[in-house]
Parts: structure tokens; C-alpha cells; sequence
């Protein structure tokens, strides 16, 4: 089960891993350019897992807490 958003994140960190794989393949590809979309692809990286561990967690509990309100 995925959702727009995670879908979405997917799709932008591989047009990044795109775009970085084209700069490396240049004969004069800038460094600071290169640094930016590897740290964009860490910060895109991390969002996506962040997502998935507080999604799990939801996707799991759900119908978890109906007992308590007996």
C-alpha cells in the first residue's frame, strides 16, 4: 500500500539519482553541484523512511484501540 505522497518522494529522488548520474558523466561537472544533489537525495531519503515508520505504525493500529472505548 503506498500512498501519493510516497509515490511522489520515489519519483523526485530518482530524477535526482538521474541528474547526478548525468553530472558524474560530464567532462566538467561542477563539485558543489554534484554535493547539493547528494544531500538532496540523503534529505528525500530520509523523509521517505521517516513517512514509512510513522505510517506503519498507523497502518498497524488500526482497529487497535477500538476495545477501549467499550
Amino acid at each position: 500500500m503506498s500512498s501519493e505522497y510516497e509515490k511522489n518522494v520515489v519519483k523526485l529522488i530518482q530524477e535526482k539519482l538521474d541528474e547526478l548520474d548525468y553530472l558524474k558523466k560530464a567532462k566538467d561537472w561542477d563539485k558543489s553541484k554534484v554535493q547539493r544533489l547528494a544531500n538532496d537525495i540523503e534529505t528525500l531519503e530520509a523523509l521517505f523512511e521517516n513517512y514509512n515508520l510513522g505510517m506503519n505504525y498507523f497502518r498497524r493500529a488500526k482497529g487497535g484501540r477500538s476495545g477501549l472505548r467499550e
